[in-house]
């Protein structure tokens, strides 16, 4: 019974061309790439932690409160419905009314938080409740054996957005990652989580896309099933991704003027375990030896690139 390849000594049409090709010119894909914080870089979180006031029992309403933001808030701050303190993270307004509620907020262009300033009546004067709206963001590891970078579990009520990243790197659920990236440096990296009351804070940081090394297209498990004086079957393993082969035979009776005869076979799934594929050979000479050359195809029978030669060597017996 045969199966996929059949030789036989008298010439026979070949299965599978081996005509050279010319080199297709398509852009440059890569896959299973990595992400991380490039080591020369040190992340910058531009963030608030709080906004605080030294004073909130028994103040008079109309006298200066004083409004302190606290965190790394980067350039010149600027405040709604405060008057910023030149030159400090601090600004003043008055004292609210029993019964009032203001809403302080403050943004150095990026990071932003806001505090609600709420004024109940005391015997004293009033009595203020300060509820900050701030946002967290951790800072990114620089040593990560994961090939991601990890913000860590990101809060309910809160959104990461990434900026200014190269095509195939993505943020999800506060883990940076890596598919199709160009492998490089890319500066000036963002990533910036905030709240649906406004809140942000932003950190920025360079991350080294590596690329994966590729996979040699391969064969493994070469061995002879079966063999006699004129017939053969053997059989091989599949790398991955690979599922054909063309089949090259030296030796007496199939090769010709220095050119070994030619056949194709590939993986079939109604006769072949996964990742593996067998081949019989026929119209052996009894007593000879035979080099049979198996080079991973693609399913138009043309040479995958950079393949992997794998032999597998046939004595016929007397």
């Amino acid at each position: 019974m045969f199966k996929k390849v059949v030789f036989a000594a008298a010439p026979l049409a070949v299965l599978g061309s081996v005509a050279a090709m010319g080199a297709a010119h398509a852009a440059t894909t890569y896959t299973d790439t990595s992400v991380s914080v490039a080591a020369h870089t040190t992340p910058v979180v531009d963030e608030f932690t709080g906004i605080t006031t030294a004073s909130t029992t028994g103040l008079t309403p109309g006298n200066s409160l004083t409004l302190s933001a606290a965190g790394n808030a980067l350039g010149t701050l600027k405040w709604t419905n405060a008057t910023a303190v030149s030159g400090t993270a601090t600004a003043t307004l008055p004292v609210p009314a029993a019964g009032t509620t203001v809403k302080v907020s403050v943004t150095d262009g990026k990071a932003a938080a806001s505090v609600a300033v709420v004024a109940a009546a005391a015997s004293t004067g009033v009595n203020l409740t300060l509820t900050a709206d701030t946002v967290g963001l951790p800072v990114a590891a620089t040593d990560n054996t994961h090939a991601t970078v990890s913000f860590g579990t990101v809060p309910t009520g809160v959104t990461q957005t990434l900026g200014n990243a190269p095509a195939g790197v993505a943020l999800s659920g506060g883990v940076l990652s890596a598919t199709t990236a160009v492998p490089g440096v890319y500066q000036n990296v963002t990533v910036t989580a905030a709240d649906a009351g406004g809140a942000t804070a932003v950190e920025t940081f360079a991350i080294l896309v590596k690329a994966a090394p590729p996979v040699r297209p391969h064969l493994y498990g070469g061995h002879v099933i079966t063999v006699n004086n004129n017939d053969a079957e053997i059989g091989w393993n599949y790398g991955p991704g690979v599922t054909c082969a063309l089949t090259r035979t030296f030796g007496y009776g199939f090769t010709v003027n220095g050119s070994p005869h030619q056949g194709f076979t590939c993986f079939n799934a109604s006769h072949d375990a996964p990742g593996t594929d067998t081949g019989y050979w026929s119209g052996l000479a009894a007593g000879h030896g035979y080099d049979i050359q198996l080079i991973h195809a693609g399913t138009n029978r043309q040479p995958l690139p950079n393949a992997q030669t794998g032999w597998i060597y046939i004595r016929t017996t007397t």
